[in-house]
């Protein structure tokens, strides 16, 4: 029994994705094969989850579909589009962080060079949202499931991709895309999660800072040992949380420091 009998070529249901790439949706000039052809005797003899599918696809995915020893469908299409998002990752990136408004500030080498990554990158993105088309293989008809696109909530606003999401939420709460996305990437893929973690990371700076200039001078003007006045605050604090920096320190001078004085 030769290879091109236990393969069953894809086909195209409607015109439209004929010469369509199954896994990105560029034009496809090759074959993959699920499974892989050099493993095929391997599938024969196990019998492990294999379509005997033979795939249009363009050269690009064909070539990146070598290193996959997979042998169904839905497992090489993943595998390539993991391989185009790791090997156009910084054009994904560009698109992500960046808008065509932003360009006119910048000079004509820098614009040239991020109008390029934008380019790339939404091309990239359109390959790897690419779901494939329904076809037939073996006289039957096999129809692809088209996921319900995933949406990012923003406290009530809602995004159809990451890339809105994101520059709407850098812009509304003024923090950089950079941080965002690493926050968001930390808290769960959670815009909201992350954009209050980073507050509270601000916040909590803040409060660190504020703590060791009023500490100070207040250590300075009443001549105590800074370590002992931040201890005390630190103590006021933790046991009722309604009071400020400013009470704790009048508590100090009233508990601590003025009976002292007056001795």
């Amino acid at each position: 029994m030769s290879i091109d009998v236990d393969y069953h070529l894809l086909v195209p249901t409607y015109g439209n994705n004929f010469n369509t790439c199954f896994y990105c949706g560029c034009i496809a000039s090759s074959h993959d094969h699920a499974p892989p052809l050099q493993y095929l005797p391997f599938y024969l003899a196990t019998k492990e989850a294999s379509e005997f599918l033979k795939i249009p696809c363009c050269n690009e995915c064909a070539e990146h579909l070598k290193a996959c020893k997979t042998g169904t469908l839905e497992e090489r299409r993943q595998f390539a589009k993991n391989k185009l998002a790791k090997k156009y990752d910084k054009a994904l990136t560009i698109y992500e962080m960046w808008t065509e408004d932003e360009l006119s500030a910048l000079d004509f080498s820098l614009r040239h060079s991020i109008e390029a990554g934008l380019k790339l990158g939404a091309e990239t993105t359109e390959r790897i949202n690419f779901p494939g088309f329904t076809y037939e293989a073996a006289g039957m008809q096999q129809n692809v499931s088209y996921t319900t696109p995933e949406y990012f909530n923003v406290f009530g606003e809602q995004f159809s991709t990451f890339r809105a999401a994101l520059d709407f939420a850098s812009k509304a709460y003024r923090i950089s895309k950079n941080t965002l996305k690493e926050y968001f990437a930390d808290n769960d893929n959670n815009f909201e999660s992350a954009i209050n973690a980073i507050h509270k990371e601000m916040a909590d700076k803040e409060l660190k800072q504020q703590m060791k200039k009023r500490c100070g001078d207040f250590a300075k003007q009443h001549k105590q040992s800074i370590i002992f006045v931040h201890k005390q605050v630190d103590r006021y604090l933790s046991e009722n949380e309604d009071i400020t920096i400013n009470d704790a320190l009048e508590k100090l001078y009233q508990e601590r420091v003025k009976p002292a004085l007056a001795r």
